[in-house]
């Protein structure tokens, strides 16, 4: 009875797989790159990469229910444990370059948050340049990253559900905020909208060529990255059989549509671009 209270629901899923995924810059990111028909691409991506994969972590739960081996063990069944072993490996390193990236610029948007501007290249610890001391905030990022996953997956629930409902709710203080500057701007878009076409080329010259295009759907499959990172807790998922799918499921679509919205939404705000 213990065991089962332990393992996550729903909700402490999908936040968790909100968590992992979701991107609150990418949205941004995309209108800089390719204004509103960044949107198509987001849903496309959405739709023929994130859903159909999702599923496929969905299938895995359902026949993986009971092990332990995270997706070694699914990949062990079907080429198996050599190259499962050297996939997973490969896997796992890659999350350790990715994070190690990650704690270099987390402080950025700390810096902006707590100053109103990025201020890192002003920082000092003990007299040590810039460079070194956001190096020196990075180890201690990861130490602290390294201590909370070794509490196990109870401390891990805590932080992810903190993040998710955090990263939802930026969404919707984004949304209420762009719609509010939309009306004081008087109805006025960033980007002006005539027709369909505005939705489907860039308005952006660097973005009409069709290897740039090409590009820009790699950046837009990148946004839906991390899914397989929760491949590996179907095991610790109250009735994963059902539970698993359905969070996956509700997960990619939230994603998804909030990726659409926050571009549409959140650049109504950014009046003074000009492309």
């Amino acid at each position: 009875m213990s065991n089962e209270i332990k393992k996550m629901g729903l909700i402490s899923l999908i936040l968790m797989i909100f968590t992992s995924v979701f991107g609150f810059a990418n949205g941004p990111i995309g209108f800089y790159r390719m204004g509103y028909s960044a949107i198509p691409w987001y849903i496309g991506a959405g739709i023929f990469f994130f859903i159909p994969f999702a599923l496929m972590m969905a299938e895995y739960g359902a026949a993986y229910r009971k092990e332990k081996g995270g997706i070694y063990s699914w990949m062990n069944d079907s080429i198996g444990p050599r190259y499962a072993f050297i996939v997973t490996f490969m896997w796992f390193t890659s999350y350790v370059i990715w994070m190690v990236g990650t704690a270099s610029k987390v402080w950025i948007p700390f810096s902006i948050f707590l100053f109103g501007e990025d201020k890192t290249q002003t920082w000092s610890i003990l007299g040590l340049s810039p460079t070194k001391t956001v190096g020196i905030l990075a180890v201690i990022w990861m130490v602290i990253v390294t201590l909370l996953a070794s509490k196990g997956l109870k401390q891990i629930t805590k932080v992810t559900a903190v993040g998710g409902i955090a990263v939802m709710g930026l969404n919707v203080v984004l949304i209420v905020v762009s719609l509010l500057i939309l009306m004081l701007n008087g109805g006025n878009f960033a980007q002006d909208i005539s027709g369909v076409k505005d939705f489907l080329v860039s308005p952006n010259p660097s973005y009409l060529s069709p290897i740039a295009i090409l590009s820009f759907c790699v950046f837009a499959i990148f946004a839906y990255g991390g899914t397989e990172a929760v491949a590996g807790l179907v095991d610790q998922t109250k009735n994963p059989t059902k539970t698993f799918p359905k969070g996956i499921m509700i997960a990619a679509f939230i994603i998804s549509i909030g990726y659409a919205l926050e571009i549409l939404c959140g650049e109504l705000a950014q009046t003074g671009i000009k492309f």
